[in-house]
């Protein structure tokens, strides 16, 4: 069995790509229709019309029903029938009805696959149906008289199921035919994203008899109110005693579970820790309900728990008020400096801590950090946290210990703003090494406490970095990941940020594909301007001290580096103790004009001994 994809072009032209259940499954999690199916519901937030979408085409139309093939004028045919039908559920007031009615259709041993509609307000249903021999139809007015038959029964069926769900009583169930074509066997649906999707490999086919005056239907819902036994009814108890009684949410950033009281909003979200879970357990079974703890978990740890991110929350009342300014390089500008390309610079990392937020860097995440350079008493740190509006405060850290990397690696997937302060204390090893590395992760992989296995958690935090003195960058390789900006005076700090135009700039720019990382020339830039702030190894200090860079052969003297190296130790004798021949090979690598080949003897450099 295979599932038609139809993408159709500007042009009106349609494109046919055949997919396996299982390489659909992996659709529904692929990033570019997270990006398309995100824009498409961002419009439904504010559009009155769904249709009026004008990049609608982006997204293909998901034929379950059949697999089919186009013949040579680019007619739509059927060439295997799947004995599935597609249904609409709908129209849904939020994402918590649309769990709710996806976990109820699972119920029914029909139901392959609920998912959240593109538009997110409606609940789409794959159902598998078969005739009354058990068999499939292959001609196609076979396959579209079975489809006429089962329709209306199939959706009386799940229209019962879903009206006994309390907040959907006006929920109607339909087919998902398609805009212009009445056929009940092209019904289909757009191409969804659903983080949740929910999908029964094991269906078992509905049987549809071979007339509709039998009227099945009675004997269908009889049975299946036979399977609603005391457990269950149990179950809709304490699900209607924590909708009543508690809103709660999942905190995707934090990672856990928060609430509120209905009776006692003023106390704000909480998050629910072993104390406040008892507390609802015990109110619950006062309330005569036989629960007991791990009912309440299992409900915490469903679906019916909405998503929640205090990030998103707040991008989104930004987006799209953004009033033309420059925010973004007015900030910029109240950071004193004698760099020419601090704004540039500075926009392109903010932009990229926003990306970052939003899900963007999803190879590779904000590699690049500002390090401010200056004496005390120049505000750098009160500028760091000020860049975090009052909401997102949370997400600022200024006082992370790098070698505790089981932390470091949780921080970065819940806090948002990492201010490395006191950037000069940190060893060069770690500035070499881990450091180095764990700017550039997308996502990070940690064990969380009684876990049974790592995770992989997206990465929410960029880095920004202060220091009290100019001599700090150790990496003889090269230093592309720290913009180094030495202040000239103390960053203006009195400045009141408008926090909506700051971050509202940041998305326009974004959703306008503002690059938000630096191309090879600017980084070439950035390492050619952090030569000033580079801390040199005495075995660099006496290099330019004993040889001369040229490019003629005659006057030069082909070396390799341990040579060099000897070189120089004779000449400092005491004054150089120990080195590293490694490190130094890396040093030489990196001096601009210094010519270089390939030996048997590994690499030789061209230099002029001076003595």
């Amino acid at each position: 069995m295979k599932i038609t994809l139809i993408k159709t072009n500007k042009k009106n032209m349609q494109h046919l790509k055949l997919h396996t259940p299982e390489s659909f499954q992996q659709l529904l999690h692929d990033d570019y229709y997270q990006k398309e199916v995100g824009k498409l519901r961002e419009f439904c937030r504010y559009a009155h019309k769904y249709s009026e979408y004008e990049f609608m085409y982006r997204l293909p139309v998901v034929s379950s029903s059949t697999e089919m093939k186009a013949d040579k004028e680019g007619n739509l045919l059927m060439k295997r029938f799947n004995g599935l039908l597609t249904l609409t559920v709908g129209v849904m007031r939020d994402e918590d009805e649309v769990e709710a009615v996806k976990q109820r259709c699972m119920m029914l041993p029909m139901t392959v696959m609920a998912l959240t509609g593109s538009s997110r307000r409606t609940v789409k249903l794959v159902v598998a149906v078969c005739r009354a021999d058990g068999l499939l139809p292959q001609q196609e007015t076979e396959a579209e008289k079975l489809c006429q038959q089962a329709y209306p029964i199939v959706c009386q069926l799940y229209e019962t199921i879903v009206r006994t769900v309390h907040t959907t009583s006006n929920l109607t169930v339909t087919p998902a035919l398609r805009k212009g074509d009445n056929s009940m066997l092209h019904a289909g649906f757009r191409m969804t994203f659903d983080e949740h999707p929910i999908i029964n490999d094991n269906a078992v086919a509905m049987t549809i008899p071979d007339t509709l005056d039998q009227q099945p239907i009675a004997d269908i819902v009889q049975r299946t109110d036979t399977t609603d036994n005391s457990t269950g009814q149990l179950m809709r108890q304490l699900i209607d005693f924590m909708e009543q009684t508690y809103d709660f949410r999942m905190n995707t950033i934090m990672g856990y579970v928060e609430y509120c009281s209905k009776n006692k909003p003023f106390y704000g979200w909480q998050p629910v820790d072993e104390r406040a879970q008892n507390t609802i357990a015990m109110k619950a079974q006062a309330e005569g309900l036989n629960v007991w703890d791990k009912d309440i978990v299992r409900y915490l740890k469903s679906n019916m728990v909405r998503d929640y991110s205090p990030v998103t929350e707040f991008l989104l009342e930004v987006r799209g008020k953004w009033d033309g300014t420059d925010h973004i390089g007015a900030l910029a500008a109240t950071v004193p400096n004698d760099n020419p390309y601090w704004p540039q610079w500075f926009k392109t990392w903010f932009l990229g801590m926003v990306a970052q937020w939003i899900g963007r860097n999803t190879l590779y995440g904000n590699a690049i950090a500002p390090l401010l350079i200056s004496k005390q008493g120049y505000n750098k740190s009160t500028f760091c946290k000020s860049l975090l509006p009052p909401q997102l405060q949370w997400g600022y850290n200024d006082n992370l210990v790098l070698s505790e990397k089981k932390s470091v690696l949780q921080a970065m997937s819940q806090f948002l703003l990492i201010n490395l302060d006191e950037f000069n204390q940190i060893p060069p090893k770690v500035q070499e090494g881990f450091l180095k590395n764990l700017i550039q992760l997308a996502s990070v992989k940690v064990k969380r406490p009684y876990a049974k296995h790592v995770e992989d958690f997206p990465r929410m935090a960029s880095f920004i970095a202060t220091a009290n003195v100019s001599d700090i960058l150790t990496d003889p390789s090269g230093n592309r990941r720290f913009i180094g900006i030495e202040l000239t005076g103390p960053i203006d700090v009195r400045r009141r940020i408008n926090y909506t135009q700051l971050y509202a700039q940041a998305m326009a720019l974004l959703e306008q594909d503002e690059p938000h990382w630096l191309d090879p020339k600017q980084t070439q830039l950035v390492m050619q301007s952090n030569q000033q702030f580079q801390l040199r190894s005495p075995e660099e200090l006496y290099f330019s001290e004993c040889f001369a860079l040229t490019d003629n052969e005659e006057k030069g003297q082909w070396m390799t580096s341990t040579v060099i190296f000897d070189h120089i130790r004779k000449a400092a004798g005491a004054a150089l103790k120990g080195g590293n021949i490694q490190r130094f090979g890396r040093v030489l690598s990196n001096i601009e004009g210094l010519k270089s080949r390939r030996t048997n003897r590994g690499t030789e450099y061209l230099v002029k001994p001076l003595r």
